[in-house]
């Protein structure tokens, strides 16, 4: 059994689900101490305990302390991982996105085919919402050879969540990839998202990113989201996904109270403008998102990210603990940092007989 102390580095939700994600895929089982040890809630959340018992059930896993509020829980794969449709329900606004990732790579990792459906929140703080998993997420791995897909129906908010996720596990073959130099701007997307709201809400978010757009001289798309009368949050977000010759990058601005539709826009378009500048072919989210996949594959990949959050050192922890991967960064001239990682191609590498 591999032991993970859940404390470590960045010490959050990553650390639980990448480790049942392993888990379920290599066969071998897993046990979590120090849950969230240092977050405000510590233990296993609603959607914490989501993902595992979504990565238990594809693997037929036994779980011992799967509880909310649990500070440690074990993780017993039982069978390899097996293709069908998976429903998952939160019961929370809780990310719905990180539940997908959860299972998504192992299912499409095992080669198998499978649909999968998640209620619950899609556009949610520190996490990512679904236009992001879409047009980045998902976009990024076409680039490596897997064709996947991922959709809802009605956006999700907090706090009622309510939000419908429709998912397959991917298709093809995954390889390694070098996203090191950006190059043009291929397609600039605004995904205008709204739920139980005016109209007129949705069309100013549209008319804040077009006038910020024309004043840096970007053309961008617009797509609208309207939940209407099957939404049972009330909530609005913008996401602004790119798509480069050589890198992708997503960037999200959530509606709250008393924040006008006008400044969740240019906070987007703002964080878009930040990454612009720095060169980086990815987002910093993205540059953690790609390890897992990555460590998977016989093969060296590349990308550059504008810093190396801890979110990254404490993912590359976790996968190394699994598989034998090789790793290093190097800062580059423009001040951006190089993520080198030699993958393991697990399936001549590990043991999945059970």
């Amino acid at each position: 059994m591999i032991k993970i102390d859940g404390s470590y580095g960045e010490g959050g939700g990553q650390i639980i689900r990448t480790s049942v994600s392993l888990s379920a895929l290599t066969g071998r089982a897993v046990r979590i101490i120090n849950v969230r040890a240092g977050r405000t809630k510590p233990g296993l959340q609603p959607q914490h305990l989501m993902a595992v018992r979504a990565a238990a059930e594809i693997c037929g896993a036994g779980l011992k302390g799967d509880a909310v509020g649990s500070v440690q829980f074990e993780f017993h794969p039982q069978t390899p991982v097996q293709g069908r449709s998976y429903e998952f329900d939160i019961g929370t606004a809780g990310a719905t996105g990180l539940v997908f990732q959860t299972v998504f790579l192992p299912l499409t990792a095992a080669g198998v085919s499978a649909r999968i459906t998640i209620r619950g929140g899609t556009h949610v703080p520190h996490a990512p919402p679904l236009d992001y998993l879409s047009g980045v997420y998902l976009l990024a791995l076409r680039h490596a050879g897997i064709d996947a897909r991922v959709s809802y129906g009605p956006a999700g908010f907090y706090p009622e969540g309510g939000g419908v996720v429709l998912g397959s596990s991917g298709q093809g073959t995954l390889g390694a990839v070098s996203l090191v130099e950006r190059g043009t701007l291929r397609k600039l997307t605004s995904h205008i998202v709204t739920s139980r709201l005016p109209e007129h809400v949705g069309e100013r978010g549209t008319a804040a990113v077009q006038a910020f757009m024309k004043a840096v001289g970007r053309k961008v798309t617009i797509e609208r989201h309207d939940s209407g009368e099957l939404a049972r949050s009330t909530g609005a977000a913008v996401v602004l996904t790119a798509e480069c010759e050589g890198g992708f990058a997503g960037f999200t601005s959530l509606g709250e109270r008393g924040k006008p539709m006008e400044k969740v826009a240019e906070q987007a378009c703002d964080e878009f403008m930040k990454w612009w500048k720095t060169g980086a072919a990815v987002d910093e989210h993205l540059a953690d998102q790609l390890v897992l996949p990555m460590s998977l594959v016989e093969g060296e990949s590349r990308w550059t990210t504008p810093m190396v959050t801890e979110h990254l050192r404490t993912v590359l922890w976790v996968v190394d603990k699994f598989l034998p991967i090789e790793h290093r960064f190097e800062e580059q001239a423009d001040g951006t940092s190089l993520v080198i990682l030699k993958g393991a191609g697990w399936k001549d590498s590990v043991s999945v007989d059970l």
